[in-house]
């Protein structure tokens, strides 16, 4: 068997992510989750298109928006009669469990090919680590607003306590 590059395995977690994100949306009952497995899978098809580019050797243009800018912060549009629905069975934090494993994966991977490319990639590599990060920190806000999340408006949307 050939020895795989490090852009085919880069290619190949994205793949693999976007089957898992789509599988995530088509199972959860959660709308909360759906919506964010669903933005994770169109991360990855992004991903995928761009490391092809690279791999065609094609410009590439990186968005300038990442992640973190274009998922509009889904728990503040929800309504308060949606949020009281929202129950996490234990498959739903099992799932997101899981995501973290990948996504760390994947951005250790892309921290080690941009310590290895030649500076025209290493950009490309470098903002892929930053948006699997990226990543790793929607699924872990995730996680905490569907386990705790009278704790998580307390401390992610920056309510102020007082001694009073």
């Amino acid at each position: 068997m050939a020895a795989v590059t490090p852009l085919e395995y880069a290619i190949k977690l994205e793949q693999d992510g976007l089957a898992f994100y789509t599988q995530a949306a088509a199972d959860t009952t959660n709308p909360l989750g759906k919506k964010m497995f669903e933005g994770l899978a169109a991360d990855e098809t992004r991903h995928e298109r761009i490391l092809r580019q690279v791999a065609a050797d094609m410009q590439v243009t990186l968005d300038d928006k990442l992640p973190k800018d274009r998922i509009v912060t889904l728990f503040a549009t929800l309504g308060e009669e949606l949020r009281s629905q929202l129950d996490a069975g234990a498959g739903d934090t099992d799932v997101i469990d899981n995501a973290l494993v990948m996504e760390r994966a994947a951005e250790a991977h892309f921290r080690s090919c941009a310590a290895d490319a030649s500076d025209d990639l290493k950009a490309l590599y470098e903002r892929l680590a930053l948006e699997e990060s990226q990543h790793v920190d929607i699924l872990e806000n995730t996680k905490t607003y569907l386990n705790d999340t009278g704790h998580w408006f307390c401390w992610d949307e920056g309510s102020v306590l007082d001694g009073g």
